[in-house]
């Protein structure tokens, strides 16, 4: 069976020609990436596609291929079925049916080529200005970066490289140059550098912050300017990217014609759970622009100070977002400063913002961070989506707003009750009264009771004190859902009670020390109040022996808001080493069967 010539680049124009071939010579290749040699000016790169199999893979590329006379290997990828070779512009064709006619090639076509922007360099530029009007604009300046999750965030940026010495560039991992095939992709152009800088910045992890590690770039080298790069390398980098575990891939450059190997390659990211964006490209034009036109890829704009689009911007039917894309200042090359202009900045600003939600809220995939860019976009031109401005300006704080909302809604599934329960039980140790005051504040309070009271007070005479301004006094009752509390019976220990106050005000709680509590927990969501009268960690609040709690969502009275989900074996902003205080409530979901007991002193 002979393959499919797709030198026209769509199928239906192309043509079969099996052809007899004769073996000139054969070539052992070895690896996952391979760079024999690297195409001349004058030559023409083909690339050489193995047949997709029933698995999501690919045929295998027999590592001993023959090659018809001045062909040369150039790279090849068995992980996305292909190789390149380099031939003479002459022999095009007469390669190309020579190849066909090998029984593993499925098809073959042109290698398609890629370019980036550039940057001019400022001498008068001393730092990095982070007050610059591009941060200001899509509120970046305004988003909080403290307390964000403190695991590994990696970024990749496929580029010219990165200047590995600039101070306002973040730690560096496991990049790779494909345009001169070493591991160690330094920057002799200052794009790439630009790019990785304008990441860093928006992420906050340049050398002002040099505590904060959560941010590694991966600079993945596909050529040497941006004016040399191919769709061929830039499929080897996407992959290697991937493998290499990054969250993220700024793909800074862009061509008009599709490349198959770039589809392959982008689509093993998206099913490795990987965002993948890209400029739209910086030619005033509306013609097809790949990789940014592809579905899988967020596709970025840009706009002027006046937020009109951009001279140079793209725009069409692809177009998702915009961000500012003129006059933005970046780390160049020798520790210098430079002035860059092009959708490439402005993608770049997406990425970093991208990174801080993935930071902030690592359990979102990247098609809810994708979604979350796309409806938190300020809106400008036509109301709703349009082809200049995709579904609007990048906003940093909307955007990290509805990460914050969207954890919040995936924490609080719906309530799943099972066919059993469990008891979370509490062991008070000797002793007798013991007098504690519940405090509560303006506002809505997540309070409980760890164990009975000693006078047996109702809950109309323990409130009697507090103003609800009319509100009643809730508690939560598993498949019944939320109830209002019985005022004339005292509250269950360990039970959680949503009790609103119109001022700061001090409740007396005489409990009796010497009773030992339980409480059912269902499968499911729960609202369980703490056993401790003392700060516990989550990982403690129930029995070691039992670990069928998923996650834990504590209410903060101070921003009257839920923190962020505390998660059973987690670590960073959702680790469960995260403390739990006394007399508060909480929202707990449950896994498995079982009970739950708590043995130990006050």
């Amino acid at each position: 069976m002979v393959g499919l010539n797709l030198g026209c680049l769509n199928e239906s124009g192309c043509f079969i020609k099996p052809v007899m071939m004769g073996f000139i010579g054969i070539l052992l290749f070895c690896g996952l990436f391979i760079q024999v040699s690297g195409a001349d000016s004058d030559e023409v790169r083909l690339i050489v596609y193995a047949a997709p199999n029933e698995t999501g893979g690919y045929e295998p590329v027999p590592p001993d291929v023959p090659l018809p006379e001045n062909v040369t290997y150039s790279l090849r990828s068995p992980l996305l079925g292909f190789v390149a070779v380099d031939t003479d512009p002459n022999e095009t064709e007469y390669v190309t049916n020579e190849l066909l006619n090998l029984p593993w090639v499925h098809e073959i076509e042109q290698d398609a080529q890629r370019k980036s922007g550039s940057v001019t360099k400022d001498d008068q530029i001393i730092n990095s200005s982070p007050d610059q009007w591009a941060l200001v604009r899509t509120g970046v300046d305004t988003v909080r970066r403290s307390g964000l999750n403190t695991s590994v965030l990696k970024v990749a940026v496929i580029s010219t490289g990165v200047d590995l010495s600039h101070p306002d560039v973040g730690p560096i991992d496991q990049g790779y140059d494909w345009a001169g095939q070493d591991s160690r992709p330094e920057d002799a152009d200052g794009y790439g550098t630009a790019l990785c800088g304008v990441i860093s910045l928006i992420a906050g992890n340049v050398s002002q912050n040099s505590t904060n590690s959560s941010l590694v770039l991966i600079p993945e080298r596909i050529g040497v300017t941006g004016n040399d790069m191919s769709a061929s390398r830039s499929a080897l980098a996407i992959a290697h990217a991937t493998d290499a575990g990054a969250d993220i891939i700024l793909m800074g450059y862009g061509g008009t014609e599709p490349s198959r190997a770039e589809d392959r390659a982008i689509a093993y990211a998206k099913d490795h759970g990987v965002l993948l964006i890209a400029p739209a490209g910086d030619e005033d034009s509306n013609a097809m622009h790949y990789p940014s036109d592809h579905f899988d890829v967020l596709s970025v704009g840009s706009v002027a100070k006046t937020d009109g689009l951009s001279y140079f911007s793209n725009y069409g039917i692809y177009n998702e977002l915009v961000a500012p894309g003129e006059d933005i200042i970046t780390p160049c090359l020798n520790t210098s400063y430079c002035r860059g202009t092009g959708t490439g900045f402005a993608a770049a600003e997406v990425a970093g913002v991208a990174a801080l939600i993935k930071n902030g809220y690592p359990g979102l995939t990247s098609a809810e961070i994708r979604s979350l860019l796309q409806s938190s976009a300020t809106d400008l031109g036509r109301t709703g989506r349009d082809i200049y401005y995709g579904y609007g300006l990048l906003n940093a704080p909307a955007a990290m707003k509805a990460a914050e909302d969207l954890t919040l809604q995936k924490t609080l599934i719906a309530f799943n009750s099972g066919t059993g329960s469990r008891e979370m039980r509490r062991t008070l140790g000797s002793g007798n009264t013991t007098l504690h005051e519940l405090q509560l504040v303006p506002g809505w309070n997540f309070v409980s009771i760890p164990a009975p009271l000693r006078s047996q007070k109702t809950c109309r005479d323990l409130f009697s004190k507090v103003n609800t301004d009319g509100h009643t006094i809730w508690t939560y009752k598993g498949i019944g859902g939320w109830i209002a509390q019985n005022p004339e019976i005292s509250p269950a220990p360990l039970d959680g009670l949503l009790v609103y106050s119109d001022a700061p005000v001090s409740v007396p709680l005489v409990l009796n020390m010497n009773s030992n509590s339980t409480k059912p927990v269902e499968k499911g969501w729960n609202l369980a109040g703490s056993p401790f009268l003392k700060e516990i960690p989550a990982r403690d609040i129930l029995s070691p022996n039992e670990s069928s709690w998923v996650s834990i969502l504590p209410f903060n009275v101070s921003t009257q808001q839920y923190d962020p989900a505390i998660i059973s074996g987690a670590e960073g902003r959702f680790s469960d080493t995260r403390n739990i205080s006394p007399f508060t409530s909480f929202w707990i979901f449950m896994d498995t069967n079982g009970t739950f007991i708590r043995s130990s002193e006050v």
